[in-house]
């Protein structure tokens, strides 16, 4: 027995640890090395997503979540790219996830409310909007006042969007979608003077994106008001610095109707 235990205690006792020590500095070697991988993955999504080249971003952001799929800004990258494509339950998906990894995550909840909002959700994203308002830690307060304005707007609220994006411009007062919401928000009251005045200050913000909404509603503003030389013009303008643009058909037919009333 005595030579059992000292069998034991010289040899399989030390060969056991020095295995279990092994073991233990393979898993943590492999595990920093899968997060090292997929931060790396996770930059060049970044940069491709930065780009507008949302489906390398996609690739990018998917082979990091194979390396660490509980990191909570993988998540909410793939969220956001899956959101570009308008694949909306995806991004709902992982919106989820990423708040399920990180509760006080506040900008995968905003982006969750947003995505929600698309799918018709209007109670779930103002549940989500709530939290996001009352952390007041938000840096990025205007945009979740232009997502509560968007749900508002999409459920014809328009007075209650109205204010949403009035709070949202006074965090950002240069901010484009604020401010075109602000005037669409007029434009469907039938307020057209203040319409036009709201959607030409948009017009100024959102000309560098390329942006042409805030020019065609400004164009249907004046219509609407009546000045119809300045709808002409509003027209002429976004078919002119919009070739692609969204809008670019309906303008070319706006247009047509206009100048044959002349």
């Amino acid at each position: 027995m005595k030579k059992l235990n000292l069998f034991l205690c010289k040899y399989l006792f030390p060969l056991i640890f020095s295995l279990l020590f092994f073991l233990l500095f393979s898993a943590c070697s492999t595990f920093k090395a899968n997060q090292e991988k997929a931060n790396l993955h996770y930059s060049i999504g970044s940069s491709y997503y930065q780009n507008g080249s949302y489906p390398l971003a996609l690739k990018e952001y998917l082979k990091a979540q194979e390396y660490d799929d509980q990191n909570s800004n993988i998540q909410n990258s793939l969220g956001l790219t899956y959101f570009m494509r308008e694949k909306y339950d995806l991004s709902i998906k992982h919106f989820q996830k990423a708040i399920e990894i990180d509760n006080k995550f506040t900008d995968a909840r905003n982006n969750l409310a947003r995505a929600y909002t698309e799918v018709n959700k209007y109670k779930e994203a103002q549940k989500e909007l709530n939290i996001v308002l009352a952390d007041l830690t938000y840096g990025s307060i205007e945009r979740a006042f232009n997502n509560l304005g968007y749900n508002y707007f999409m459920q014809k609220k328009y007075p209650e969007a109205r204010d949403a994006f009035k709070k949202a411009l006074a965090n950002q007062p240069d901010n484009c979608f604020s401010q075109t919401y602000y005037g669409r928000s007029f434009f469907e009251e039938k307020d057209y003077s203040e319409a036009c005045n709201s959607l030409d200050r948009a017009i100024e913000f959102c000309q560098k994106n390329l942006i042409d909404e805030p020019h065609y509603f400004s164009a249907l503003s004046y219509y609407r008001k009546g000045d119809i030389q300045k709808s002409i013009i509003r027209f002429e303008e976004v078919i002119k610095l919009y070739p692609n643009g969204k809008y670019n058909e309906k303008s070319k037919g706006m247009l047509a109707i206009l100048r044959k009333a002349e």
